[in-house]
């Protein structure tokens, strides 16, 4: 009965697990989705700036400057923890994958 019973419990385990790892590369997919619309939009900011903020001057372009650095730094912070979570969700991808060999 126990042998049973530990069977069952196995099951249940790699089937919860096998429902993880099809979540997970959904989930990857919409932070790759996310990412690359935040790459066209930042593109297109760019694209403007070098169409028209080179002729701007004084006190306009010291503002627009400011907010470019700013769309700058955030833009590398975004893609730095996007690829840290892409990394963690593949990385958690395998760990539950050799869960489930373990459990066959």
């Amino acid at each position: 009965m126990s042998s049973l019973l530990e069977s069952i419990e196995k099951e249940a385990k790699r089937r919860s697990y096998a429902a993880m790892i099809r979540c997970l590369p959904s989930y990857q997919g919409q932070v790759e989705e996310a990412l690359d619309e935040f790459h066209h939009g930042s593109h297109s900011f760019y694209r403007a700036n070098d169409e028209y903020a080179p002729h701007w001057q004084g006190e306009s372009r010291g503002a627009y400057e400011l907010v470019y650095w700013d769309l700058r730094q955030i833009e590398t912070r975004i893609y730095a923890t996007a690829d840290d979570l892409l990394h963690e969700i593949s990385r958690e991808i395998a760990q539950i994958r050799r869960k489930i060999e373990e459990r066959q």
